[in-house]
């Protein structure tokens, strides 16, 4: 996941309807030894653990973005 990425998540298990809306990746938080990233979602802050703990799908890239 990189900062400026479209993505909708599900925790791990849940069901095909439980993706979220569309979130922008804002930012990644320094932590030892785990992965956390602050997302944009529907008016608020949210904060993702790593892959372990979540399903993402990339609606966009942050690398498409550039020319």
């Amino acid at each position: 996941m990189k900062v400026g990425d479209l993505i909708s998540f599900k925790p791990v298990g849940f069901g095909k309807e439980d993706w979220s809306n569309p979130a922008i990746v804002l930012s990644q938080y320094e932590a030892p030894d785990e992965e956390l990233w602050v997302v944009w979602v529907d008016g608020m802050h949210c904060v993702l653990h790593d892959s372990e703990h979540y399903e993402v799908v990339y609606l966009t890239s942050s690398s498409q973005l550039k020319p």
